[in-house]
């Protein structure tokens, strides 16, 4: 609706049966019985609080600042923790991050001589004694890291540890524990030149491709 249709002068200018249809179009109820007065005191309430609503949104301004997105993600949160995800049965991807103070702490320890990774497997789900293990080293400036999960592993966790001289390894941040995806025991027990037979089903998926794919890229898991 127009600006002028809610000043006074306008509303007294036209007929009651306008004033009635104006009413009518912004769901103000009209009783028979009310007078030109009333439903000219209904428009104009109507018209100030219409204003006050813009007002307000006048209020708040978006600028480009306020809604551009950064080209890249910082490469630190500046807090200790650690990820992982799996992105299949073979393949673990882990990432980290660790604030500065924590830094800090771990180089001005003399004994401190280094971070890594260790990746514990468990047989359970509640488990608290890992059944199989392995570290690897890892650099401070690094943040991610592929790992590769051996054949018949159902549970992990991966620690963030700080190494020191004479001393135990130290944790520093940890992941929940994940669940492996079990693969067939066709799969799980294969072996260069061994011939796999697959179902329709099987080869419908893909794994065959997969299969192939990872024995020339990995050779050294079949080992």
């Amino acid at each position: 609706m127009e600006k002028h249709e809610f000043s006074r002068q306008y509303l007294e200018s036209i007929s009651t049966a306008d004033l009635i249809s104006l009413a009518n179009d912004y769901g103000i109820d009209i009783p028979s019985n009310l007078t030109r007065r009333f439903i000219i005191g209904e428009l104009m309430e109507l018209a100030e609080e219409l204003e006050n609503d813009a007002e307000s949104d006048n209020d708040v301004q978006l600028t480009d600042d306020d809604v551009s997105l950064p080209d890249t993600l910082p490469k630190s949160y500046n807090e200790t923790q650690i990820f992982a995800v799996q992105r299949n049965p073979a393949w673990i991807f882990v990432f980290w991050d660790i604030s500065e103070s924590q830094l800090s702490i771990l180089r001005n320890d003399p004994s401190f001589e280094g971070l890594l990774l260790h990746v514990a497997f468990f047989d359970t789900a509640t488990g608290d004694t890992p059944d199989d293990s392995f570290d690897i080293s890892i650099s401070e400036e690094d943040r991610e890291q592929y790992v590769f999960i051996p054949a018949g592993k159902k549970y992990a966790i991966i620690n963030l540890k700080g190494k020191f001289d004479g001393g135990e390894p130290r944790v520093l941040a940890y992941t929940k524990r994940l669940e492996i995806p079990q693969e067939g025991s066709a799969v799980s027990s294969l072996q260069p030149g061994q011939k796999l037979e697959m179902s329709k089903l099987e080869k419908l998926s893909g794994m065959e491709e997969i299969i192939s794919t990872h024995y020339r890229k990995h050779r050294q898991s079949f080992s």
